[in-house]
């Protein structure tokens, strides 16, 4: 599954925080790790400047991933390209087979931020890869144990098309001993439209007998996932919630010290769909730990 990690470097340390993330998958995996950065093609002397901040870096990664659990001398690469970061970061990770791209959400270099209203958001839009996000550096203690992920959300809505990111966790949390949480949110019923101009918004809630079908229908759902999961060997709970789902999903992570979301989303054109009061818009901006996107394709 991961075979080839590719981590988008810009010089700074806000960049460098999804490091240890990508060190301990790759350590686990016995991926090769691949450390990138863009610079801009009028930018004399910059190329260079890059491929010795890279060199600098690879060292020191080489030096951590035996501590990380690496079995054998696992290959650090360096690549340095020419253009906008975001079409090099896909061109490259579609051009060499990359298993999962890992980035973070911003960083400091003196031609702009990485943010999710830049790079990292441009990057979500059209890899076909899995992309982990870094929102923060992680804890120190975690770094000191070697384990950053001991719990994994799987926000799922129940369609076929969520088996995504239910395969990709499911190896992360083979490799890593992470435990997983599987998390379905039983969301109100869409508002009317009032039918009196400058009135709010309001909806028929559920009959009772129809609440009782959804969270059983949804309990079946994430029990099949589940014990699929147990079979492989993956240590799994299922939680269903009512209410706002990115609401739901963002208290369950915090209340629960959750390292990692993983969600899926739906096809190639699915970011065009994410305005604001979409679920993944909401926890990719508000989530306070690391975020990892998988996207499906439609059969």
């Amino acid at each position: 599954m991961f075979e080839r990690i590719l981590v988008p470097l810009d010089g700074s340390a806000a960049a460098e925080s999804a490091l240890p993330y990508a060190e301990e998958i790759a350590a686990r995996s016995g991926a090769d790790l691949i450390l990138f950065s863009v610079c801009d093609p009028d930018a004399l002397g910059m190329e260079n400047l890059y491929r010795s901040y890279l060199e600098h870096v690879a060292e020191r990664v080489q030096r951590e991933l035996p501590a990380w659990g690496a079995q054998k001398e696992q290959s650090v690469l360096r690549e340095v390209a020419l253009g906008h970061p975001a079409v090099e970061i896909l061109e490259y990770a579609e051009e060499n087979k990359v298993s999962l791209i890992v980035m973070a959400t911003r960083g400091g270099s003196a031609g702009g931020t990485w943010s999710l209203g830049n790079i990292a958001s441009k990057v979500l839009q059209d890899a076909d890869k899995p992309v982990l996000l870094v929102r923060e550096p992680p804890d120190e203690a975690k770094i000191q144990e070697r384990r950053l992920f001991k719990r994994i959300l799987v926000p799922l809505d129940a369609s076929e098309r969520g088996g995504a990111v239910v395969l990709v966790t499911e190896v992360l949390a083979r490799i890593t001993g992470a435990d997983l949480t599987l998390f379905h949110v039983l969301e109100p019923p869409p508002a009317l439209v009032a039918a009196v101009p400058g009135a709010e918004f309001s909806y028929i809630p559920f009959s009772a007998d129809e609440e009782a079908r959804r969270a059983s229908s949804a309990i079946e759902y994430l029990d099949r996932i589940e014990k699929t999961l147990k079979k492989a060997g993956v240590e799994v709970s299922s939680e269903v919630s009512s209410g706002s789902a990115a609401a739901e999903i963002l208290r369950y992570a915090e209340a629960h010290e959750v390292d990692l979301i993983a969600m899926s989303t739906h096809g190639r054109s699915a970011i065009g769909r994410w305005v604001f009061g979409s679920v993944t818009e909401k926890v990719l901006h508000a989530a306070k730990t690391s975020v990892l996107i998988a996207r499906s394709f439609p059969d």
